[in-house]
Order: structure tokens, then sequence, then C-alpha cells
């Protein structure tokens, strides 16, 4: 009994952590999600980084976070820019961007992205990330 309890709790722990931990934008209560703010050229220091590290790379993490959902790619790190040995950095995410990611499921993607239950983006930062995405993706 006091197993099927402890595993209980640990399963809802565990799924509230899934529902609401992936973004560190605030959405509950109603209140619009936190905005991040580009002035001038988007770029990945001008911006883009703060924008991919505040609504992305909390789930797209290496090592991954907790609530990192169980399919979230392995070499995949969008808290850096740059690739480093087999893994991923953020620079891969504009052509991800330009397939249309953030409107639809891509190939080999089960869903588009920020996931539903994830910190939507807002239109200014859809935006910014396609501008950023159509420009080459820069870092500075």
């Amino acid at each position: 009994m006091f197993m099927r309890v402890t595993y209980d709790l640990l399963l809802f722990l565990l799924s509230a952590s899934l529902l609401f931990g992936c973004s560190k934008a605030d959405t509950l209560g109603g209140k619009a999600p936190d905005e991040v703010v580009i002035s001038g050229t988007p770029t990945w220091e001008n911006g883009i980084g703060d924008l991919v590290r505040s609504k992305c790379a909390s789930c797209h993490v290496i090592p991954f976070s907790f609530y990192s959902p169980h399919n979230t790619p392995s070499t995949l790190n969008l808290s850096v820019y740059d690739n480093s040995s087999n893994i991923r950095g953020a620079n891969i995410l504009g052509i991800w961007i330009n397939s249309g990611i953030l409107e639809k499921a891509l190939t080999g993607v089960a869903r588009k992205m920020p996931l539903e239950y994830a910190t939507p983006l807002t239109s200014r930062e859809i935006e910014s990330l396609k501008s950023w995405s159509t420009s080459g993706s820069p870092k500075n």
C-alpha cells in the first residue's frame, strides 16, 4: 500500500512538472506569457539567445533537465549557439524555423514547437525568430 501511494505521488509530481516546467515564462492565472523583446536586428547575441534560452532551452538542454520530455533529442542543446563535437547547438534552429517547426510538426518531430503545454511564443517573438532564421541565423 505504501509503495502504491509513493508511486502515485511521484507520478503526479512528474506529470505536474512536465505540464508546467518547460518554460520559465509565466502562463498561469490568465496572464500573458512574458515576452522577450528584441530591439534592432535579431542575432543570437542580440536577443535571440535570450529568447531561445527562456522559451526553448529549459527542455532542450544537455544534460537533460528532469522535466525534459522523454523523446527530446539527446544531441540538441539550445542553451548554446555553437555545435560542439556531436552536440548540435542553436545554430541548427534556423533551418527548422525555415522548415516551419513553429507552425506544424516536421518529419521526425512529433509536434510543432513549442509544445502545447509549454509557454507559447508571442507573435513578435515568432517574427523575430523567422527574421533571424531567414538572415542565416547569425551569431552576432
